[in-house]
């Protein structure tokens, strides 16, 4: 009989966190992040993914709280940005829609929101296993902006979100990596409870009411002034982008 009710009850709890669809998350993730990425390498250390059934938020809790800036070698000059919020990431789930916080220097001298699609990647799930903790989780694939990915995703927890833009698959995602390598969201801690600290909102910033893929037109555009600016005054300036975990706008 006790074997009984507590298997009521370990299914009576999880159907009433999940029924919340406010800005109350019911579950954590902890993950620590690794970018082999110059444009991404301030954000890498650990990150949490904060969820309930409607929306979710990923933060880069190790990136940098200010501005900084160095130079190295001649005439070599280069700044990494912060943000004491952590660059969130808003993910709606059900409009398929993220909200993301960046820097953006043709538009104001403050951090900017840009919209994004969610859950756009063609996975191919497979039949292989893993544990993480106590969690049962299972393999896809799938390409997203130009990488390729393996995540392993849990259907104990039928989120369809994970860590950065990753998401669309039938369950959350505690682990993702490229099959290179290059990039990997590690899977550190997950917790479920009606207290986890914080909450899923808009973030902070300027929305300019562009996509990402209009504001990468947009920034390359204004780079590009720069240099026909500095050009004209003779003098030779060269702009080299960062590469980032996002090869391009597609998919």
């Amino acid at each position: 009989m006790n074997l009984y009710l507590s298997g009521i009850l370990f299914f009576l709890f999880p159907l009433s966190i999940f029924a919340q669809l406010d800005s109350i998350p019911f579950g954590r993730v902890t993950y620590i992040q690794t970018a082999n990425t110059e444009g991404d390498a301030s954000k890498n250390g650990f990150t949490t993914l904060l969820f309930n059934n409607a929306q979710s938020i990923y933060i880069h809790n190790s990136a940098p709280k200010q501005d900084s800036s160095f130079s190295s070698g001649e005439y070599i000059y280069s700044n990494i940005f912060g943000d004491n919020e952590g660059f969130p990431i808003l993910k709606i789930h059900g409009a398929r829609k993220l909200y993301c916080k960046i820097i953006c220097p043709s538009f104001s001298k403050n951090h900017c929101i840009v919209t994004d699609t969610f859950g756009t990647i063609p996975w191919i799930l497979h039949p292989e296993h893993k544990r993480f903790g106590q969690y049962d989780c299972r393999r896809a694939t799938g390409k997203y902006r130009g990488r390729d990915y393996e995540a392993w995703y849990t259907l104990d927890i039928p989120i369809p979100t994970g860590p950065f833009k990753l998401g669309g698959l039938p369950g959350l995602i505690l682990e993702a990596q490229t099959l290179d390598g290059i990039v990997k969201f590690q899977f550190s801690s997950l917790e479920i409870s009606p207290n986890i600290h914080g909450l899923i909102k808009m973030p902070s910033g300027k929305d300019i009411h562009m996509s990402q893929a209009a504001f990468n037109a947009d920034f390359d555009a204004f780079n590009k002034s720069l240099l026909e600016m500095a050009k004209s005054k003779g003098v030779e300036v060269t702009i080299t982008p960062f590469e980032t975990i996002e090869l391009n706008t597609e998919n």
